[in-house]
């Protein structure tokens, strides 16, 4: 049997870390503010995919990354607040939100189940990983998908912003895409 979301340990620490109050929709549906209060950020079961994504005061979410298990989901939740993490911890910010990363090694793109969506591939294989065509998530959570949820987190919390690098992207700087840069 499965946890529920709402009962994820994982999530629940994360959320309590990012001094934030999570909200349980239902035990298969939790939010919590993002960096701008007024941002919600979504976990949901649909079927048998684990999707997330964002809402706007009383819209609904839209899909960022959906999956066939949890832990995508949980590194991608990492991937996006791991600035507000550093921030509340002291330590200085990657400054990866919003920006375009080259995409990690071994991994890689491919058409997903609609025209806006990619499905993310490592060594080519299917991982029943999707994110939007042309969202900066589609290469970021790359080299987040490389580390266990619970490394993520271990590296937010390492005070050298160049050993967290090394530990994160295994380089001691951030792999950010060139601007005139088109690989995907």
């Amino acid at each position: 049997m499965t946890t529920s979301i709402a009962r994820d340990t994982f999530i629940q620490s994360l959320v309590t870390s990012l001094k934030r109050e999570l909200y349980i929709e239902t035990e298969d549906h939790i939010r919590f503010p993002s960096y701008d209060p007024l941002i919600q950020l979504h976990v949901w079961r649909e079927g048998g995919e684990y999707l997330s994504g964002f809402s706007e005061r009383l819209s609904g979410p839209s899909t960022e990354i959906w999956a066939n298990s949890l832990t995508p989901i949980k590194q991608w939740l990492v991937m996006d607040n791991i600035d507000l993490l550093r921030w509340h911890l002291g330590l200085e910010r990657f400054g990866i939100r919003f920006r375009n990363l080259l995409v990690a090694p071994h991994w890689s793109h491919r058409p997903g189940t609609t025209d806006y969506s990619v499905e993310l591939r490592h060594n080519d294989e299917p991982t029943g990983i999707y994110a939007g065509k042309n969202s900066p998530e589609a290469t970021t959570l790359t080299w987040f998908l490389n580390h266990p949820p619970e490394r993520l987190l271990e590296i937010a919390h390492i005070e050298s912003t160049k050993e967290a690098c090394q530990a994160l992207f295994g380089m001691p700087r951030i792999p950010f895409a060139k601007p005139t840069d088109t690989r995907q």
